[in-house]
């Protein structure tokens, strides 16, 4: 639609499933415009001068995101955004309301023993030990009871069926009955749902963590004013709409959820009193103690 519009060509020269691989292709040299980080990277990317500013006359349609999305601190650098709030994806705990007909409150029952083999998880080191020390009553950035935290994952390791890397991977294991518990996106529940699922999705009583995606351009981008006109079509309430609609995925577009049929909209609600942790980046000894505890655990 966009090479309708305006008649530049999008190159697509590949697609990855976790933020990792982007960040290993910029450090090997790749020079592609546009990408879409999660905010957590991208601020580490931005430690790294991997992006460049965004020049927000060239975006109007900025306008159209909700306040709280209008400027990300993080992302904010001597007063100008290097990314740009798109949408957001709640690591919820959901089931399938066939086999599980008591909604779950809290992330306890991911380590309750009668389903054991029917749960999965997503695998990344932030997820595991950040939901961890949530049901634990601890900070999930920076947690200050490891010994606990490794013994609570330890246990609930043995009750997993399998965990996920990819996302379209953990949602095909709910739609075909390999789990009736477990943790993937609000996202792809909906998206689940649409293709014959009958899934629910909840932010447990302890709370959950986002992953907060944004649009940026690349520090050696070479197409930087076509990149910019991208991130303002995909911005733009109907073209943000699509993304809701199809994916399933919640906007940080203000705008694009006024759009929608009430219905609709009723679906992207998100449950009263969430506490919702966005991803942020870890300091880098925090972050290197999680993926030695995940690793550690994963071997157990």
């Amino acid at each position: 639609m966009f090479e309708e519009e305006t008649g530049i060509k999008v190159n697509r020269i590949g697609a990855y499933s976790r933020n990792d691989e982007w960040w290993a292709r910029l450090q090997a040299g790749d020079d592609f415009d546009f990408f879409i980080p999660s905010a957590d990277w991208a601020e580490r990317a931005l430690k790294a001068d991997m992006l460049q500013p965004l020049d927000l006359s060239l975006i109007p349609n900025t306008e159209n995101l909700a306040e709280d999305f209008q400027t990300i601190e993080a992302l904010t650098q001597d007063g100008e955004q290097y990314a740009q709030a798109f949408a957001r994806e709640i690591y919820s705990l959901a089931w399938n309301t066939e086999t599980i007909t008591e909604a779950p409150t809290s992330w306890e029952i991911t380590w309750d023993e009668q389903y054991e083999g029917r749960m999965t998880l997503y695998d990344q080191a932030s997820a595991r030990v950040g939901t961890t020390a949530l049901y634990l009553g601890q900070d999930p950035f920076n947690p200050d009871d490891w010994d606990a935290i490794r013994d609570a994952m330890t246990e609930q390791h043995q009750l997993i069926s399998k965990y996920w890397v990819d996302y379209q991977v953990g949602m095909e294991m709910f739609i075909n009955e390999e789990v009736d518990l477990g943790q993937i996106s609000d996202g792809r529940v909906r998206m689940a749902n649409g293709l014959g699922a009958t899934l629910e999705y909840t932010v447990p009583e302890e709370g959950a963590l986002v992953a907060l995606d944004t649009l940026a351009i690349t520090a050696v981008a070479k197409n930087v004013e076509n990149a910019h006109k991208l991130i303002d079509f995909m911005q733009r309430p109907d073209i943000n709409a699509l993304q809701m609609t199809i994916m399933g995925y919640d906007s940080a577009n203000r705008a694009a959820h006024e759009s929608l049929d009430p219905e609709v909209q009723a679906t992207f609600a998100i449950p009263e009193g969430s506490d919702l942790r966005v991803l942020r980046d870890f300091d880098p000894q925090v972050r290197t103690q999680m993926e030695e505890l995940w690793t550690e655990v994963q071997l157990s």
